[in-house]
């Protein structure tokens, strides 16, 4: 046996069988066939997720719209606050716009009345040569002299001055809120400016009533002081007469004095009151303005709901 051993097989091995041509193309067809199918899936995510979002965004429109028209009709239902002061918003001509405010200056001016008609008789009575005894004089004014002593030795009796609280409450903040939320979301832009415009009027009438509230409290109410410290000379003159049934000289110049400061006060509280209710006629009508406003852009928000849901 020959122990050399065999030399190695160098032959090339023969190469696998090819595949057919048509099993390839197949092949080539399935891969490309999910890829297609691959990218079908991604895109059709890519969409549902978009329809999610934009449904998301219409639903949260939706709901800032919806908002908007409870916001504004509370806001409108802020009349009512107005008009428990100062009557109907539709009262809005001078000589009768202020309504239940109206009273305290008819009492103001009642009492006032009454201050001027006692320095008439006393002024006829001691200031112009006329003897104190006439018969007329007495018969007149002196029952009006011990009422008036009467009423001001006790307090309760006097006018009382009550400062009040007029603004109402428009809740601006909610504009300010979508300001700085709502803004990038709001598709009708006509419609925002709109909403923005009731909005101002708002604020605007809110100004407008703090400054009749002012006036009220301030202005009138020194009024109403001033009136207070005449009144109190003044019956310290009638406490005089119904001690002595006459006035001193020093009596009668400080009568002199106190007619002429009524006189003035009266002036200066008609002053206030027209003022007053010249202010109110301009509120009362930029109210109704906004009331207009908000019917129409509440009318407008549903025509936007009702397009955004189609």
């Amino acid at each position: 046996m020959d122990s050399h051993p065999e030399p190695p097989d160098t032959r090339t091995p023969p190469a696998p069988p090819k595949a057919p041509k048509r099993e390839r193309s197949e092949l080539a067809l399935d891969k490309l066939i999910d890829f297609v199918l691959i990218f079908i899936g991604l895109y059709a995510a890519i969409a549902v997720q978009r329809w999610q979002d934009t449904a998301k965004e219409k639903d949260a429109y939706v709901a800032l719209l919806g908002d908007f028209k409870r916001e504004l009709n509370a806001n409108l239902e802020q009349e009512g606050s107005i008009e428990k002061d100062l009557g109907l918003i539709t009262d809005t001509t001078p000589g009768s716009n202020l309504g239940p405010m109206q009273a305290t200056f008819t009492h103001f001016f009642e009492e006032l009345s009454k201050d001027e008609l006692l320095v008439k008789c006393l002024h006829e009575e001691f200031a112009t040569g006329m003897q104190p005894g006439e018969t007329h004089v007495k018969e007149e004014c002196h029952p009006l002299y011990a009422q008036f002593e009467k009423a001001h030795s006790e307090p309760t009796e006097s006018f009382n001055f009550s400062p009040v609280v007029l603004t109402p409450f428009y809740r601006y903040e909610v504009w300010e809120l979508y300001l700085a939320d709502g803004v990038t979301t709001f598709r009708n832009k006509e419609l925002a400016v709109q909403i923005a415009e009731a909005y101002s009027n708002a604020r605007l009438i809110e100004k407008q009533i703090a400054d009749i509230e002012a006036t009220f409290n301030d202005a009138f109410m020194k009024q109403v002081g001033r009136s207070a410290a005449t009144d109190m000379e003044l019956a310290e003159i009638v406490h005089d007469e119904e001690q002595a049934h006459g006035l001193s000289e020093q009596n009668q110049i400080l009568l002199i004095h106190v007619a002429e400061t009524i006189k003035d006060e009266h002036y200066a509280s008609l002053e206030v009151l027209r003022i007053l209710e010249l202010k109110v006629e301009r509120m009362k009508k930029i109210v109704l303005l906004m009331r207009e406003e908000i019917e129409a852009v509440q009318k407008a928000i549903d025509e936007e709901i009702a397009k955004v849901e189609r």
